[in-house]
């Protein structure tokens, strides 16, 4: 593709242009169209919204290689803009993520250096593919193992791309698939930078049941680690939210062990809490944000008055309200109370104040 250098002036001045060319293409009348004609004006429209992202990637690219989040008045890139957009956190962290793979990058000296996916970038530029289409390439070339040469990776990502031309995402996935296998047939060796390639932990977003779903690769060290945890928090009879008085240290009676009727999944999930709480009780976790790192959930007085409704915490989670009056019964929990008719803060309770 084609790139002329523009000041910020011809740049405004090709986006007004490309604004009012919108203008009269929606001011049309599409009524006396046939069907051929629609259906051709609908493939336009979808090409030209394949391309358009191709431009927010050069700009979000060259925005980040001019300025900080700080300087944006934010705390990170994604903060940017969910903010500015108006976007969700997972689609400010696809806009991210894709700048980074299909725009220009910026060289420490000397002309820029391609994308690191050239052959989606120019796909995409031209119109042949869609978001779908890069997000599933994008996953596959990350898919891709340690061991694998960069010619291989290339011819890789040429070769998705050929296919993606002419397929949609579910077709071009099992492609992807049948490719990644047939590469490494055996499965990776062990190997420490494999490991850590492939480590982390996600959650879903919170389903109307108010549960979350978790999911993870954990490192072998990060397993022994939680693997003790178990052994100790999640053995029968430990942190059963069941009992009168549950047993979070020592050794629990043989009534509590016996009666305790959870699955190994369920106690599990019992000793996490059990072991955040500790630590959020511990006094050692520090400060964010000015205040001491602690669950601060944001309810009002009628909710807390009348037992009904939920609190939202820092981070957006939604906790029924009688979790939340539970949950203050414990020390270094907080709870901020805002008066429902005015929206303005009443005052900070420690717990033990308010239970």
């Amino acid at each position: 593709m084609y790139v002329r250098s523009m000041s910020g002036h011809d740049l405004q001045a090709a986006v007004t242009a490309l604004r009012a060319a919108f203008d009269e293409v929606a001011s049309c009348d599409v009524a006396l169209l046939d069907r051929a004609e629609l259906v051709a004006a609908l493939d336009e429209l979808e090409a030209l919204g394949c391309r358009l992202p191709t431009m927010s990637h050069r700009l979000l690219a060259r925005l980040r290689s001019e300025a900080t989040p700080q300087q944006m008045g934010a705390k990170s890139w994604r903060e940017v803009l969910t903010v500015r957009w108006r976007i969700s956190g997972s689609e400010a962290n696809r806009r991210l993520t894709e700048a980074g793979l299909l725009a220009p990058r910026q060289a420490l000296t000397g002309p820029s250096l391609p994308p690191v996916l050239p052959a989606t970038a120019v796909a995409q530029a031209h119109g042949l593919i869609n978001s779908e289409h890069v997000e599933v390439i994008r996953r596959a070339v990350d898919k891709l193992p340690g061991f694998v040469d960069t010619v291989t990776r290339e011819q890789f990502e040429v070769t998705l791309v050929r296919t993606a031309v002419g397929v949609g995402p579910k077709e071009l996935k099992d492609t992807a698939d049948l490719t990644l296998f047939l590469l490494d047939q055996d499965g990776p060796e062990p190997d420490d930078t494999e490991r850590a390639r492939k480590r982390g932990v996600s959650r879903s977003k919170q389903r109307p049941d108010g549960m979350v779903d978790l999911s993870g690769h954990l490192t072998p060290e990060a397993w022994a680690v939680w693997e003790a945890i178990f052994a100790k928090y999640a053995a029968p009879g430990m942190c059963n939210p069941d009992d009168p008085e549950p047993c979070t240290s020592g050794t629990p009676s043989q009534e509590q062990i016996d009666n305790d009727h959870r699955t190994l999944a369920q106690r599990q999930h019992d000793a996490m809490v059990a072991i955040g709480r500790i630590a959020l009780m511990s006094g050692e976790l520090g400060q964010l944000n000015g205040l001491p790192v602690s669950i601060i959930i944001r309810t009002t007085l009628e909710d807390l008055e009348s037992r009904a409704g939920v609190g939202t915490t820092g981070g957006g989670t939604v906790v029924p309200i009688a979790d939340v009056i539970r949950m203050a019964g414990h020390a270094n929990h907080y709870l901020a109370v805002f008066d429902g008719a005015t929206g303005s803060a009443l005052d900070l309770f420690r717990a033990k104040r308010t239970s």
